[in-house]
């Protein structure tokens, strides 16, 4: 990781953008541009992902005959709700990486997302977006001390 990068962490509630910047002088003069030490630029919540079905479908299953013919208090169809949700915020985290990528020309970025998500995310990336990636982690490093996020990325990272 080098002076002018940038590393993007997100999950599906956040997401945080650190740029790389001189950590001393010879950092700052080109002579050490490995003394980095990371500033946060950006930081989005997604509020949706953080929704819970209840707070969203406020009406309770009707009551109407169940198969025995006695009242019951059948559910009827399984909701797809968040299925949906989880697609929204998906389509949102892809769509915001590619913008701050867009936006911020860095050199090259590091990018760490959730396993779970990683694959869905990473195939709504802009392709303008995905030539600069120079590693990736598949973990959750949201919660991550940013001054660790340099080791973890020469350790785990993974090119493409």
């Amino acid at each position: 990781m080098k002076v002018g990068d940038i590393v993007i962490v997100a999950n599906l509630g956040e997401m945080k953008v650190y740029k790389a910047n001189p950590r001393d002088l010879e950092a700052e003069a080109g002579l050490k541009p490995q003394n980095i030490k990371l500033d946060q630029i950006n930081a989005i919540d997604y509020v949706e992902a953080h929704w819970k079905l209840k707070d969203i479908v406020t009406d309770e299953a009707g009551r109407f005959k169940a198969d025995a013919g006695k009242m019951g208090g059948n559910a009827g169809e399984h909701h797809e709700l968040e299925k949906k949700m989880e697609e929204d915020v998906i389509k949102v985290l892809a769509n915001d990486i590619s913008n701050i990528v867009t936006e911020t020309n860095p050199p090259k970025y590091f990018l760490a997302l959730p396993q779970t998500i990683f694959a869905r995310v990473w195939e709504r990336v802009k392709p303008e977006a995905k030539e600069k990636l120079f590693r990736y982690v598949e973990e959750d490093l949201t919660k991550t001390d940013k001054n660790k996020l340099p080791d973890i990325f020469q350790q785990k990272g993974k090119h493409f």
